[in-house]
């Protein structure tokens, strides 16, 4: 995968300004992570960390819990909303990875799209297939909107936006404790 077919991709399905600037951030959290580590001497392919980090959330829109782009901050267009609508009712139901995991593997890009189907944030409890997949997951979990955060921080923002009911349960407790163990592994 290159850049251009990156963009390319961003640019068909009409990613939300503010969702764009949200994986940009990861990418670049992600990069800088993944250079870190390869220069402690493992073996990290940057570009596939930066592509697949920049295109986690190529579908978000099919699975956002309120859908009102009429009050985003960004200009939308009538074209990007009914675009964005028909998106949602193709993939209803189902979670923004998975349909974009399904995406990239249909155009021929399998590892990227193992990568974006595994930074859902139940995947900590099921483990990684490659140190680039712990490294997006990580970097998303970094990144509030366009903010680098803690990972308290974005996780308290994540339930509270898309899993209230879970607010205060050992399950999330646990799921935060692994992520937090995740950190450790990765920034040493």
């Amino acid at each position: 995968m290159t850049q251009k077919e990156v963009e390319q991709l961003i640019e068909e399905f009409k990613v939300p300004k503010h969702v764009r600037r949200h994986c940009g951030a990861v990418a670049a959290v992600a990069g800088e992570l993944a250079k870190k580590i390869q220069a402690s001497g493992e073996k990290v392919d940057i570009d596939l960390v930066l592509h697949s980090a920049a295109l986690h959330d190529l579908v978000r829109v099919v699975d956002f819990k309120s859908f009102e782009p009429e009050v985003w901050d960004d200009l939308v267009t009538d074209e990007e909303i009914e675009f964005w609508k028909n998106l949602r009712k193709k993939y209803a139901g189902r979670h923004h990875a998975d349909v974009a995991a399904e995406i990239l593997r249909a155009r021929g890009f399998p590892e990227e799209a193992q990568i974006v189907e595994q930074h859902k944030f139940i995947q900590i409890k099921k483990g990684f297939d490659s140190l680039e997949a712990k490294i997006v997951y990580y970097a998303d979990k970094r990144v509030r909107h366009d903010e680098i955060v803690s990972i308290a921080e974005r996780l308290e923002d994540g339930r509270k936006r898309n899993a209230p009911e879970t607010i205060g349960t050992a399950h999330a407790a646990e799921l935060e404790k692994k992520v937090l163990e995740l950190e450790q592994e990765l920034l040493g």
